[in-house]
């Protein structure tokens, strides 16, 4: 039976303490990724929504010489390494959370392009039909409007004006989507 004293004991919890602070170096590299990755995302974005993202100026800086780099002898990926390492040296949960917002209202944004672009494909192939169910789904459609609409490019009688005709169908149901 060994017996430890209170010093060795000690010395023991302190080991455990530093030992709990320790990051492989693995996760540090993933980390590092990770940090990158983000750099892509903002130098990705444009100037609109850069503005709604909370950066410092060396930042901004580098995602802006980022935009404009092209990938020659991999200049791109030593200067998104660049980003990271600025990027470690900030608290990036502002950053994180307004790209989020941005991702987010993005793919809102397409869901409803999507939206308006399934019910004009519908009107244009069903007609009648179809408008009556996109009026009873969306109140304030223009029922007349459609159905004119509808008939024209039924009737029309080259490829140009049907193609003129779907998309005033499509900026018709724009009008409901986007007041």
């Amino acid at each position: 039976m060994t017996h430890q004293t209170e010093a060795q004991i000690s010395d023991d919890q302190n080991d455990i303490d530093e030992n709990e602070d320790w990051v492989s170096k693995s996760q540090l590299k993933r980390d590092s990724k990770d940090l990158q990755s983000l750099g892509k995302k903002l130098a990705s974005f444009n100037p609109e929504q850069l503005a709604k993202v909370p950066l410092n100026d060396k930042l901004i800086d580098a995602v802006a010489l980022a935009q404009k780099l092209s990938n020659k002898r991999g200049a791109l990926k030593r200067h998104f390494q660049f980003i990271g390492k600025i990027l470690r040296s900030i608290d990036v949960e502002p950053i994180l959370d307004a790209v989020k917002a941005i991702e987010d209202t993005d793919n809102s944004s397409k869901l409803i392009f999507k939206t308006m672009e399934y019910w004009r494909d519908k009107i244009v192939a069903d007609g009648d039909p179809a408008i009556d169910e996109c009026c009873e789904q969306h109140d304030n459609m223009d029922r007349q409007k459609l159905r004119q609409l509808s008939r024209n490019l039924k009737q029309a009688p080259t490829d140009e004006k049907k193609t003129r005709f779907a998309r005033q169908i499509f900026k018709e149901i724009q009008a409901v989507f986007n007041p």
